[in-house]
């Protein structure tokens, strides 16, 4: 009988792209311990446990609170980065295991890492290739009950959340607002937003929400979700999409189009290479008109068609569920503690 193991989360508490995938990850799974890293943005610790929560509120984790965190512990996961990237050789010599969930756009090249985990989770193919020795493909689970299915069954109002923006404009934007001009359909567009956007536009058909957006109302609303991102690799924003039954519009790119049928893809223009501070990835350029065109097909198109496309993004949210992958990530972590 395997032992019940005692595993750790370096985690983060705000609203971002890994604040979420945090928190998910912390509902979902049975943690010991877990250590949260602040930055600029709020937090919200109702989010844990605060019996199973310590916070290191300087951005980097000291030598002692990466022991004190790492005591008791089996194995411990960590996402993007742990920070402090003497963590893992730390870990190791304590005799705990850590495993690496890779970001593709913002964790070092391995080359360039001045220490690596045991183990390196994999949420995309896109990830996996760029990675070497003992590595795991296994995707994020969409948490299925926060984001409840709900059939779509009209394209009249389509759904941009752009966050906090992206890198140098990987959300696309500006390419969105655009495209937005050549549409002649009867349609209406909301954009959600937490940056400051250009105040200029003028459209009656556009709803723009700034700031930070209720969880519930964040899938519930419109019809199609258009995610025209540049790069990326993870992206649980999209699958939380596919959860709430919308049908997507992305870029035919990895790792979209290892995901999503073609008639959800749209054409990029061309490939280029993004120079990140810690790595070099591949990115696309997007051309507004065929943006434009691909909601022009979305808007024409009968309602039983995009009920069908619908059912088809339940049916995708349902192979990356947490009531099906769970046990993956648990026997995962028992390999990585037996060394395997």
């Amino acid at each position: 009988m395997s032992k019940k193991l005692k595993v750790g989360l370096l985690a983060r508490a705000d609203n971002s792209g890994l604040g979420i995938l945090s928190w998910d990850l912390n509902k979902n799974l049975d943690f010991e311990k877990v250590m949260i890293v602040t930055n600029e943005y709020p937090i919200d610790l109702e989010r844990y446990d605060e019996k199973k929560t310590t916070i290191c509120d300087r951005g980097i984790p000291s030598l002692q609170e990466i022991k004190a965190f790492l005591d008791g512990l089996d194995v411990v996961i960590t996402l993007e980065t742990p920070y402090n990237w003497n963590f893992y050789k730390i870990a190791r010599d304590m005799g705990v295991k850590t495993a690496l969930m890779v970001m593709y756009e913002w964790t070092p090249d391995q080359k360039r890492m001045p220490s690596e985990p045991d183990m390196y989770l994999c949420p995309t193919q896109l990830d996996y290739d760029t990675l070497w020795g003992n590595k795991h493909l296994v995707p994020v689970p969409v948490n299925r009950k926060d984001v409840p299915f709900k059939e779509r069954t009209e394209a009249k109002t389509f759904i941009f959340n752009n966050g906090h923006g992206g890198y140098g404009g990987r959300n696309s934007l500006n390419e969105f607002l655009q495209a937005i001009q050549m549409v002649k359909a009867d349609v209406k567009f909301i954009i959600r937003t937490q940056v400051p956007m250009d105040e200029s536009i003028r459209d009656s058909r556009i709803e723009i929400q700034i700031g930070e957006v209720d969880y519930d109302k964040l899938w519930s609303e419109g019809d199609i979700y258009v995610h025209a991102h540049k790069f990326d690799g993870l992206s649980l924003p999209l699958q939380e999409a596919l959860s709430a039954g919308y049908p997507v519009i992305a870029v035919d790119r990895e790792p979209y189009n290892n995901i999503l049928p073609e008639e959800m893809l749209f054409d990029y223009d061309a490939k280029y290479s993004v120079q990140l501070p810690l790595r070099t990835i591949k990115a696309v350029t997007i051309n507004p008109r065929t943006l434009a065109d691909k909601i022009e097909e979305f808007a024409a198109m009968p309602n039983n068609k995009i009920k069908e496309l619908s059912n088809k993004s339940d049916a995708l949210a349902k192979e990356m569920s947490w009531s099906k992958l769970k046990p993956q990530y648990e026997q995962i972590f028992q390999q990585l503690y037996d060394g395997k």
